[in-house]
């Protein structure tokens, strides 16, 4: 841990990063993402990211949740990407999200359902669009289950959408999912 830490060369504390991926303890995966929010460098914070889908433990799933809140752009993008690639581990952790009082929090999920591309998860992603209250929340919602619905109910829900707020932002996303789930 000490060479992820301290080493002056980029190339070398890539290869610790990667070296860690097979220990997969809890104290690593929480040292990994304090080195991920810490580390300068994106190629280090790359191979990071690498290590840690490579051990995929709950652990990680639980620490990239809390990525989702951070300011920096990259840990938020890098942690959606941890948590749909590990999708079975993570699906537990994204219901939860979905009941998150931040609607920030609910839009990432959304998008880690999106990318899922299992059933769950469109059922999940069709019951945010019955219930969530944020516009911004449901028109994504609506926008991947154009992607992934393609049974009568799905297309019902999203239907269903644009009763639910009058907003035209929402309604074109509504015309152009049911375009895609006609297809």
């Amino acid at each position: 841990m000490d060479i992820l830490s301290t080493h002056p060369e980029e190339k070398e504390r890539c290869y610790a990063a990667l070296e860690l991926s097979n220990f997969p303890q809890d104290d690593v995966v929480e040292y990994l993402v304090t080195r991920l929010v810490e580390e300068e460098s994106r190629p280090v914070q790359e191979a990071i990211v690498s290590a840690l889908i490579a051990i995929g433990t709950e652990a990680v799933v639980r620490w990239c949740t809390e990525l989702l809140r951070s300011e920096d752009a990259y840990l938020r993008n890098s942690a959606i990407e941890v948590l749909q690639l590990l999708q079975h581990t993570s699906l537990g952790v994204v219901k939860e999200l979905l009941q998150d009082p931040d609607p920030d929090m609910r839009l990432f999920a959304v998008n880690v359902l999106g990318e899922l591309k299992a059933r769950e998860a469109v059922e999940l992603l069709r019951r945010v669009v019955e219930v969530d209250e944020n516009i911004n929340v449901v028109a994504t919602a609506v926008e991947y289950l154009g992607e992934m619905g393609l049974c009568d109910e799905d297309r019902e829900t999203v239907r269903k959408a644009a009763e639910r707020f009058s907003d035209p932002f929402l309604e074109y996303a509504v015309e152009v999912a049911l375009k895609k789930m006609e297809i």
